[in-house]
């Protein structure tokens, strides 16, 4: 039985972006898969989740400053009340 999958793009340079390589000097590579992880859910739910940063660090087994921090700290998504998307999944998304 064949399993749907679906994939989005990746930019094969993302690591040489400078908000990514301020998030990994300070989160080292967890902070970068942490990142992907975000990026990931984002597109599972229409580029809008709550930002529920304990129940993400429970989901991912880190720690909610760190998801606070990813989230927050580099520019990287963009916060809305209680929820938050990201740019450029919202861009690929309308693609």
């Amino acid at each position: 039985m064949a399993k749907d999958t679906f994939y989005f793009s990746h930019d094969f340079n993302s690591r040489q972006d400078e908000k990514i390589k301020k998030l990994i000097r300070k989160h080292k590579m967890h902070g970068y898969g942490i990142f992907w992880a975000i990026i990931e859910d984002l597109y599972n739910n229409a580029n809008d989740l709550e930002a529920d940063y304990e129940g993400i660090a429970f989901d991912y087994h880190t720690d909610e400053n760190t998801i606070k921090s990813i989230i927050e700290d580099f520019d990287l998504f963009v916060i809305d009340g209680n929820n938050f998307g990201s740019k450029s999944v919202e861009r690929r998304l309308d693609e």
